[in-house]
């Protein structure tokens, strides 16, 4: 089977997690299938230090039509494990800004939506053949699918990796001859809504976990029942293992006090968060209530626990969440350190494998991988309980026997504080220091078990071959594969 994946994020291009998952995706899929991943430039030929097999190499040359002008493209071919790479090229998409501004990102989702069928043209000429299935992964590229399945009768399944409610106007779409894409069907006044075509015109709708599915069945995927369904994402585990550490020798207490020395703190229960600070998923206004609750005595056994309360934030995004977090730090300088900053994968690593509890207060998640990250470092998760969080830990009071962490409702500042409190406690009875091991060793088994990319990809293989089971118009208990 030929797959191709089209996609705006590819290693080493990351924004968030979509990166992480196309590029695990691909690399296990191509261990039994041929994969090639379609995505814009966005500058990457002009970086000497990107980590492909080889440096890209020229494959085609065609046009494309934007509006009243004609824009040369030029894909290029490069490999990366196994998977085929092809970066399209243009005066477009080649601005090294994936995203932002948005007139400049719908620009180049304008042209990366005429190119692709260009360049499967090409193909057939070039190597008499062209891909079994198009795998559009979000948005972005949810009108390149359906051009492709419209011209090649290529079968087009759409991955909602978070649901954005995006719209671009009809006047946008006329203005660069793409009328023939408007649907009356998903017109709001003049705005067309993206995903919604998405849905109604691929062939398999999927999403990233199944309560995420079943949190939006309502809202938005019941309109398409019949084609929808769930694919648990994976994580990489080879990467995310205490044994890369750069104290892996020594105990977790001994590596934890390491750390926070590091960090201007005498030893104690360390909590970490990392990732964006915002207030509309991440949940960060919550978590800082919740400590500020614990540092205030407002919460149950907080006085047991304060002095040796110790959080750790890494992150940055909305000024105000930053400015809190600075606020907080000065006002309880022993207990917590915000770092604003993004540190990069290797130094989030030795956090995890130090850090007791990792706090991930989500409002709403439609998979996340902070929590499978920090469960294979053995630090134990204290999650929301929505979406793929609530999918992927095992509550301590739910599960006592194979719990891996601890689920709190999601915008509940004191319901996040008592579980923290709980688990301090917890961590400073030395009769609980081994039931607090024996999860940390469940939670990497748990990840490596069931949240692997190995198994998401014979998943997709399903969906490709329309072969896996669907969401159902009716309430169902069968439990999940």
């Amino acid at each position: 089977m030929l797959i191709s994946m089209a996609t705006f994020e590819h290693l080493p291009v990351r924004i968030g997690g979509l990166a992480e998952a196309v590029t695990s995706l691909g690399e296990s899929l191509s261990k039994s299938e041929k994969v090639m991943i379609f995505m814009p430039a966005h500058g990457l030929l002009h970086d000497e230090e990107t980590n492909f097999s080889y440096k890209p190499e020229k494959y085609c040359d065609f046009r494309i039509m934007v509006g009243d002008r004609i824009y040369p493209v030029t894909v290029y071919q490069t490999e990366r494990k196994g998977v085929r790479i092809f970066l399209f090229s243009s005066e477009v998409m080649d601005n090294p800004s994936v995203y932002e501004p948005r007139e400049m990102f719908i620009s180049k989702m304008v042209h990366f939506t005429k190119a692709v069928p260009g360049f499967i043209n090409m193909m057939l000429k070039k190597e008499r053949q062209k891909p079994d299935v198009i795998h559009i992964n979000d948005w972005h590229c949810v009108f390149a699918g359906s051009l492709v399945k419209k011209y090649f009768k290529i079968p087009f399944v759409f991955t909602i990796h978070r649901l954005c409610h995006e719209r671009i106007s009809v006047h946008e779409l006329n203005e660069v001859n793409l009328s023939e894409l408007v649907d009356p069907r998903y017109l709001e006044g003049d705005m067309f809504n993206i995903e919604k075509f998405g849905g109604h015109h691929c062939d398999h709708l999927t999403t990233v976990s199944y309560s995420y599915l079943n949190e939006e069945w309502r809202t938005f995927f019941s309109t398409f029942e019949g084609k929808t369904t769930y694919v648990w994402n994976g994580t990489d585990f080879t990467f995310w293992n205490p044994e890369f550490l750069e104290n892996a020798s020594l105990p977790r207490p001994e590596r934890r006090k390491l750390l926070l020395k590091d960090n201007g703190f005498e030893d104690g229960v360390l909590f970490f968060n990392v990732g964006r600070l915002d207030t509309e998923q991440k949940g960060i206004d919550s978590l800082l209530e919740a400590f500020e609750m614990i540092m205030n005595k407002k919460v149950p056994g907080s006085e047991q626990i304060r002095d040796k309360m110790r959080f750790v934030l890494l992150g940055s995004g909305d000024q105000f969440l930053e400015n809190e977090a600075k606020r907080l730090e000065q006002q309880f300088p022993k207990n917590m350190k915000s770092i604003i900053a993004y540190l990069g994968r290797e130094a989030t690593r030795e956090y995890y494998g130090s850090a007791d509890f990792c706090l991930i207060p989500s409002n709403f998640e439609p998979f996340g991988l902070v929590q499978l990250e920090a469960m294979c470092m053995g630090c134990i998760p204290i999650g929301s309980r929505v979406g793929g969080i609530n999918d992927t830990i095992l509550d301590l009071h739910d599960f006592p026997e194979e719990c891996t962490g601890r689920l709190v409702p999601p915008r509940n500042p004191t319901a996040l504080a008592r579980a923290m409190v709980e688990m301090a406690q917890m961590s400073l009875q030395d009769n609980k220091t081994q039931e607090l091991n024996k999860m940390r060793l469940r939670g990497r088994e748990h990840v490596i078990k069931n949240f692997n990319w190995d198994k998401a990809a014979e998943r997709y293989i399903q969906v490709y071959k329309n072969m896996a089971t669907i969401k159902l118009p009716f309430i169902s208990y069968a439990e999940p594969y």
